[in-house]
């Protein structure tokens, strides 16, 4: 089962990791884009200062030193040039890439700002354009990125109705440089990740703590303590919805307990006094009976009827007092060894085709109700009695651990069914094995009050194992009392 909070946690987590990434890749695309954009604009200015006009044939050499200055002297260039007029290669960059062929790049036949020709300007009468004449018209330019010996260049092809400029500036170290700035985001991209992470975590802790205080107040509620109700948080609609209808399920739920807890209590007092009529009277007439007559048999089984009911109506009215937390006890030093002792001897009498086995040392003094501790052994004893097989092994262990008296009793019988097991400690439940009286005498209130008086006491009662060879129960007991009053 997966927790919700790791859940809410992942999905915020992965949903905020997906925008970091999708943003440090959009940031990725943008920059190179700027950096480009930068660039053209960059070859665009400069390759339309020098088309405009021209000095002489010698411009384009003092052009090419001063962007070999710019680059730094022996450093490997960032700007090269190629100038064509008409069909002589006027100038080449010294160290232009050889892998890369300019006349394989088409000059547009646009001009910049819509300027046309109905037909091109005569030609300069010398080699370059006098400063007297007009500016010339430059053709739009057009730019690519290539790669060669290694290196990526970014080319601008432009010109004038008489020269083709081919202009390329080196990229390595942009490229390096963004290189190196993708380094560092991917190096900070776990650390990120793992801040997103806790981040997420935290949020999510946060977004639940309603719902933990909800479990929190609700884990309190036993059966008695049912008037509890849970605050409902000031701020939050949704929890607040949720609140009023848990607290609205529990005033019916602490409705109907009371209502079932009176019952049973005022059943068990209301029957005290019929039934104790009722065996006055049978005791009568089993006096009165001649002996070994129908009529003495008959009142003596009726009699054995009542004793019963008598032994329910009591245990219904301990189990009522337990249920609303109004179980007295009459608390004293008291010597669980003796009474686990006799408890067993009873049971040895009981059973005498059966063997015990006892580890029981003496003098363990526990703060209890001698009276009522003494009954919950003795439905743990009896039970194990009842559902033992014929020169069964039963097997008593008393020990004490971390301020604790433990008590394990073990059976040989035939074991729980599993499906029976999660209701072993319901009132009135007994399993396939134990539902006819004819097998065992009890109504399945037994368990189910040994558990209520250990727990009154601060202790608890649990099936420890049970299976098709041995079944045991393990009873714990404060050696001083509960811890909490």
């Amino acid at each position: 089962m997966t927790s919700f909070r790791l859940r809410l946690a992942l999905l915020a987590g992965t949903i905020t990791a997906g925008l970091l990434l999708l943003a440090g890749y959009l940031a990725w695309n943008l920059t190179t884009r700027f950096n480009l954009d930068r660039l053209d604009r960059e070859l665009h200015h400069l390759a339309k200062g020098n088309l405009v006009r021209v000095d002489d044939a010698s411009h384009w050499g003092r052009l090419d030193a001063a962007l070999a200055f710019v680059s730094g002297g022996d450093r490997p260039p960032l700007y090269v040039l190629w100038v064509k007029n008409y069909d002589r290669v006027e100038f080449r960059s010294p160290r232009w890439p050889e892998g890369i062929d300019p006349e394989g790049f088409a000059v547009a036949d646009q001009y910049e700002d819509g300027v046309t020709f109905d037909r091109p300007p005569p030609p300069p009468r010398k080699a370059g354009l006098s400063r007297t004449n007009p500016p010339l018209p430059v053709r739009e330019a057009r730019f690519h990125t290539v790669s060669a010996n290694g290196s990526t260049w970014r080319v601008a092809v432009s010109g004038n109705p008489y020269t083709k400029l081919v202009l390329a500036a080196n990229l390595d170290e942009s490229n390096l440089a963004l290189q190196r700035l993708r380094g560092r985001f991917l190096a900070v991209l776990p650390l990120v990740l793992l801040v997103v992470g806790l981040g997420a975590w935290w949020l999510a802790t946060r977004a639940l703590r309603p719902v933990a205080a909800l479990t929190r107040a609700a884990e309190n509620i036993t059966a008695h303590g049912l008037d509890q109700r849970i605050a409902a948080p000031a701020h939050d609609r949704e929890f607040q919805r949720l609140v009023t209808v848990f607290n609205a399920m529990l005033d019916r739920l602490e409705q109907s307990f009371h209502q079932a807890r009176r019952f049973s209590a005022d059943a068990s007092h209301e029957l005290k006094t019929p039934l104790a009529l009722l065996q006055a009277e049978l005791e009568q007439a089993l006096r009165a009976a001649p002996s070994g007559s129908p009529q003495q048999q008959l009142c003596s089984s009726l009699l054995d009827e009542i004793h019963r009911l008598k032994a329910i109506l009591d245990k219904l009215l301990l189990l009522s007092l337990a249920d609303s937390g109004r179980l007295a006890l009459d608390r004293s030093p008291t010597d669980l060894s003796a009474i686990l002792t006799n408890v067993i001897d009873d049971g040895t009498g009981l059973a005498p085709g059966l063997q015990f086995e006892c580890v029981v040392p003496p003098g363990q003094q526990v703060q209890a109700d001698a009276v009522l501790l003494e009954q919950a052994l003795q439905n743990l004893v009896n039970n194990a009695v009842k559902y033992n097989r014929p020169g069964g092994l039963i097997r008593v262990a008393l020990r004490t651990e971390a301020g604790k008296a433990v008590l394990t009793v073990g059976n040989s019988g035939p074991g729980i069914p599993p499906q029976d097991q999660a209701r072993l400690f319901e009132r009135f439940f007994r399993g396939d094995a134990a539902r006819t009286r004819e097998r065992t005498a009890g109504v399945g209130l037994g368990l189910s009050l040994s558990r209520e008086i250990l727990r009154a006491h601060g202790g608890d009662l649990v099936l420890g194992r049970s299976d098709g060879e041995w079944t045991e129960f393990n009873a714990t007991l404060p050696l001083h009392g509960p811890a909490t009053t």
